[in-house]
């Protein structure tokens, strides 16, 4: 990813976390995703995979286009 669009992702999915009342540790214990490693993914350290995405689409129950630029 370009650094753009991993800003871009982490927002959105620190956007939907919010608009749903929900944290980091929330949303690494549904996934497993590390906490972490999710940390450095929200703070656009590291990049979201395609499984990242679709684990938190599932978990949060939106689709993975309203996490993607």
């Amino acid at each position: 990813m370009t650094t753009d669009v991993r800003h871009a992702v982490a927002e959105a999915v620190a956007e939907e976390l919010r608009r749903g009342g929900r944290d980091a540790s929330w949303l690494s214990d549904r996934t497993g995703i590390a906490g972490a490693a999710l940390r450095s993914k929200l703070a656009g350290e590291s990049d979201f995979t395609v499984a990242d995405l679709g684990d938190i689409a599932q978990a949060l129950g939106i689709s993975v286009a309203r996490l993607t630029p």
